[in-house]
């Protein structure tokens, strides 16, 4: 039997009971099916990793390690999605000595990286910089600081959604030592507008990082937990990208009662996730096979009992 665990992206109303949805006009929130996770053999260190993304074709991955001194952005190649990933290498032309680099977020070409950094020109206590280079075997060229992104406190990037034009970033610009949820849109070029916060997430009282946009900008996978910890992952729902996100619901396939969950990242075929945790006893990448079910029907080989498939509870409002 295939061990999974169906998320039905819902929006309750209050009292609405456990496995009940509301209909949202003539679209629903489509349910996700989550494998067993496994760790990404080839990338596990005993420095750890963390911050995993992807380029489209899934053929580079870009992630976070420290060396025990500074954190440093690696990356490792493959030469098709069925094969492991080489030998992982820092991104030498990005390090400066005594500076942090880290949440690296690449595009889907392959030709823009954005990422955090705490090094000299910055604005706050660290910024978002981004580096492009002409082609997937050029070296990456000197970073630019992002100063519409970036604030005085700690603000940090991730890969761009809703077709390349919307980056669900985080930021501590609010309440120190508290990361929030904003989105920023990319008019033209690699020009972004002032981040909006994402208020139907956002709370006073606990961290929201790490968020991932699907392509159609309608569903949001982010980090949530309080200062201190444990982190989950958890995912929201939007019919359209002009309204609001509805109420979070937890990825209890993916999470761990105990440890940290952090960092999603889906591929854009929807077919393969990617995530960080710390259930090993160090931080290290980890992935698992995700199949997208529209109709809320359990795939062949899923226990109905453990793909919790939504159920309408009326027209809804």
């Amino acid at each position: 039997m295939k061990i999974a665990v169906a998320i039905s992206l819902c929006i309750c109303l209050a009292g609405c009971s456990s496995n009940g949805r509301v209909v949202l006009g003539n679209q629903s929130p489509p349910t996700f099916v989550f494998g067993a996770p496994v760790v990404v053999a080839e990338l596990v260190s005993t420095a750890g990793s963390s911050n995993p993304t992807l380029t489209a074709d899934m053929l580079e991955i870009f992630f976070s390690r420290n060396d025990g001194a500074d954190t440093r952005i690696w990356f490792a190649t493959r030469p098709s999605r069925a094969m492991p990933f080489g030998v992982p290498a820092v991104v030498a032309e990005l390090t400066l000595p005594s500076a942090d680099d880290m949440s690296p977020a690449i595009s889907a070409d392959g030709l823009t990286l954005w990422f955090g950094s705490n090094r000299p020109g910055g604005i706050g206590d660290l910024d978002i910089w981004a580096s492009t280079r002409p082609s997937r075997s050029s070296p990456w060229l000197s970073p630019t600081i992002l100063a519409a992104l970036n604030s005085p406190s700690k603000d940090i990037p991730r890969p761009l959604g809703q077709h390349g034009s919307v980056m669900p970033m985080s930021s501590e610009r609010e309440t120190p030592g508290l990361y929030q949820m904003y989105l920023a849109t990319r008019s033209s070029g690699s020009t972004f507008a002032a981040p909006t916060p994402v208020a139907e997430i956002n709370s006073t009282s606990l961290n929201h990082v790490d968020g991932f946009l699907t392509d159609d900008g309608m569903a949001l996978f982010f980090t949530q937990g309080p200062l201190g910890g444990p982190a989950d992952l958890w995912v929201t729902w939007r019919k359209s990208t002009s309204e609001p996100f509805g109420s979070p619901v937890a990825l209890d396939g993916i999470n761990t009662a105990a440890y940290d969950e952090l960092d999603s990242w889906l591929s854009p075929d929807g077919t393969q996730f990617y995530f960080t945790s710390n259930r090993s006893g160090t931080s290290q990448i980890y992935t698992a096979s995700v199949s997208r079910i529209d109709s809320g029907a359990a795939p062949a080989g899923i226990d109905a009992a453990v793909a919790v498939a939504p159920v309408d509870t009326g027209s809804g409002s």
